[in-house]
């Protein structure tokens, strides 16, 4: 059943206003990204609508039906409510302009450390890059945050530690330049260091960290398996409890009067790199 919410004080809007602020809730913006959460099984909870006259019906009610989980194998089980808005309503959830009328709200994938683990193939696949996480410690820019989780998931990574002080992944700004990243690559947030580092020990898994200065070249690790990838701070680098436990650091030569890379663009080209097929014997 579909209702209708013409308020943008109205109480469910202010709960799932809280509730998005709070992290208890992902928001979805656009057809596209609410599409690539019930593809990856995220079970959406609400969908947020402004009809649009202009918009092919047709389309709109396929939309609709997957979103209710309604004869599409693919999509995930549960049911998610449909409630129509008021455009007001729709820009208090959302000041994107692009969601084309159309937002939802989903809780967050979960995913702990001990599910991480479970990833890690047999050791006869030591070499492929399924063996290969990224750890962010106070990577504090959503935008960052959601890159690089999308170039983990481009370069074939495992899943992605994110330390208590990095950006939320599953915010707004994030899932944006995630594009659907954040949904399919296994994320566990909100990690303290330590146990992040206890982590990696435990299952021998090398920590290499992204260095300004003084580092290997990350050729030199392109066989060393289990790796996790460590890229700090934007500001202020890796913290003093991680960088005490590396195993290797990592340092891209870079030209003219450049100091250092934005993180996102330097964890890209390190898993580019990291990734890369050995080149041919002669």
């Amino acid at each position: 059943m579909t209702t209708h919410i013409d308020s943008a004080s109205n109480p469910r809007i202010a709960a799932a206003v809280k509730a998005i602020a709070s992290g208890e809730m992902m928001l979805l913006e656009g057809r596209r990204m609410i599409e690539e959460a019930l593809d990856a099984g995220v079970p959406v909870d609400e969908v947020f609508l402004h009809r649009n006259p202009e918009q092919e019906k047709e389309a709109e009610e396929d939309f609709l039906r997957k979103v209710r989980g309604e004869g599409d194998s693919h999509a995930t089980t549960s049911s998610a409510r449909v409630t129509e808005v008021a455009a007001r309503v729709l820009r208090k959830l959302s000041d994107l302009p692009s969601t084309r009328g159309v937002v939802a709200i989903a809780p967050p994938p979960h995913r702990t450390l001990t599910s991480l683990s479970a990833l890690l193939p047999s050791k006869k696949s030591l070499s492929s890059s399924s063996l290969l996480f990224l750890l962010l410690d106070d990577v504090q820019d959503p935008a960052n945050v959601g890159a690089i989780l999308r170039s983990g998931e481009a370069f074939g990574a495992a899943g992605a530690v994110l330390t208590a002080g990095c950006a939320w992944p599953f915010s707004p700004r994030a899932l944006r330049t995630s594009a659907g990243s954040a949904f399919r690559l296994p994320v566990a947030a909100r990690v303290a260091a330590a146990e992040a580092v206890a982590w990696a020990h435990r299952y021998g898994i090398a920590l290499a960290g992204a260095a300004a200065h003084g580092g290997t070249a990350p050729q030199a690790l392109g066989g060393v398996r289990p790796l996790a990838l460590v890229i700090g701070s934007e500001g202020h680098g890796i913290s003093a409890e991680i960088a005490g436990s590396l195993d290797h650091r990592v340092t891209l030569p870079l030209a003219g009067r450049v100091d250092s890379l934005n993180a996102a663009v330097a964890a890209g080209v390190l898993l580019h790199i990291l990734t890369r097929p050995p080149a041919p014997a002669r």
